[in-house]
Formats: C-alpha cells, sequence, structure tokens
C-alpha cells in the first residue's frame, strides 16, 4: 500500500535530520555542525521523562490543510512539530540553541525541493525550555511545509 504524503514528508525530514552529524554539512561545506544527532531522529513524539537518548529529535505531522485548486493543482499544508532534547551537566540551553541553529540550516537547505514536492518550508515558532529543566533542555520548532498533493 502506498504511504501517503504526510508519511513521506515526514520520512524525508527525517532522513536530512539525520544529517546533523557534528561535522561539515553537506548542503554547504562553510558549515559544521556544533551538534552529532547520532541518528537519533524519529517519526514520533516522546515527552522528556520518555527519552533515554540524548541528543534526539522527534517529528510529529500536525494539521493537514489542501486548497485544490484545479484537477492537475492541489496544494496542501501540513504542521510539522519537532522537538528537541538535549542534556548538559553545564548548560542545557546552549546545547539546545545550538541545536536548533542545526536544524535551522538544514530546513533552509530543504525549502523547495521539487523532487519531493516540497514547495516550501517556513519555519513558523522556535521555542526553548530556557534552562527550566536543567541539566535537561528542550527545543520546539513548529514547521509549515506546503507541497503538491499527486494525482
Amino acid at each position: 500500500m502506498p504511504q501517503s504524503r504526510r508519511t513521506d514528508i515526514i520520512d524525508f525530514l527525517v532522513t536530512n535530520l539525520k544529517e546533523i552529524d557534528g561535522v561539515q554539512s553537506g548542503f554547504d561545506s562553510s558549515y559544521t555542525y556544533t551538534t552529532n544527532i547520532f541518528n537519533n531522529v524519529y517519526r514520533k513524539i516522546k515527552f522528556l521523562d520518555e527519552v533515554n537518548d540524548f541528543p534526539a529529535l522527534y517529528l510529529n505531522a500536525g494539521t493537514e490543510i489542501r486548497d485544490f485548486n484545479t484537477k492537475s493543482l492541489t496544494v496542501a499544508t501540513l504542521d510539522v512539530t519537532i522537538r528537541a532534547y538535549v542534556y548538559g551537566e553545564d548548560d542545557s540551553q546552549t546545547k539546545a540553541d545550538e541545536l536548533v541553529q542545526d536544524i535551522e540550516h538544514v530546513i533552509y537547505n530543504l525549502a523547495g525541493s521539487p523532487d519531493k514536492g516540497i514547495l516550501n518550508i517556513q519555519i513558523d515558532n522556535v521555542s526553548t525550555d530556557e534552562g527550566l529543566a536543567e541539566p535537561l533542555g528542550l527545543a520546539e520548532i513548529i514547521l509549515t511545509v506546503t507541497y503538491r498533493l499527486e494525482d
């Protein structure tokens, strides 16, 4: 059975976010990731007390809105939540901010991926726990992904 476009979009984001590996970016050789995510990127949401491996990213697809323009062009927007969890003995807030910067780098380089039908990826909101859960840290990024639906 074929996957839904929602599933394809989340899987595409998960695959690309796994590239955050603490070395030079494959998108732009002048950028070096400050975080190594160790492939801890998942297609589900977990709460802080459920996370055992740090750093980790959890993605969740939210509301999808479809705009039926014509028979051959249907555009959808999908809200995506990325939760980033970090652990830092000294400063989890700095680690969370650095991971957010790495995530932004990946997202900005994915925006407009025509091979996946993605027209645009927009970062709508970025928030952190501001050190509230020290030595654990949490950041949340809300995206809006605009893409074409296949006929």
